[in-house]
């Protein structure tokens, strides 16, 4: 399993905007093949004043093989001058994707 998921800094006056673009955008993802989940709507911390997007896919490989078009959908959207600093990514893998490897300790 595989999660993929993104930290937003929206400009208050563009809070609105940004949170109806990424909803667009889940709708699309939700269409992806290997897609497990995608949050209807972001979730927002309100003393950070940060929106966080969150899907779960079948594994890292799927995740990567949507990937161009998920890119490619967002490629027109204007969702970055709503934001006050660029979007942090993060990329997880299932710790059960790792048992088989060596310990070390």
């Amino acid at each position: 399993m595989f999660i993929f998921y993104s930290i937003h800094y929206p400009l208050p006056e563009k809070e609105a905007l940004l949170v109806q673009s990424m909803h667009e955008f889940g709708e699309f993802m939700k269409q992806q093949p290997g897609i497990i989940f995608q949050a209807p709507y972001p979730f927002k911390d309100p003393e950070k004043g940060t929106l966080m997007g969150v899907s779960i896919w079948e594994s890292r490989e799927a995740f990567l093989a949507a990937l161009p078009a998920l890119q490619s959908a967002r490629s027109d959207s204007p969702s970055k001058e709503w934001e006050a600093k660029p979007t942090e990514t993060y990329m997880l893998d299932s710790a059960a994707s790792y048992e088989g490897m060596t310990r070390h300790g």
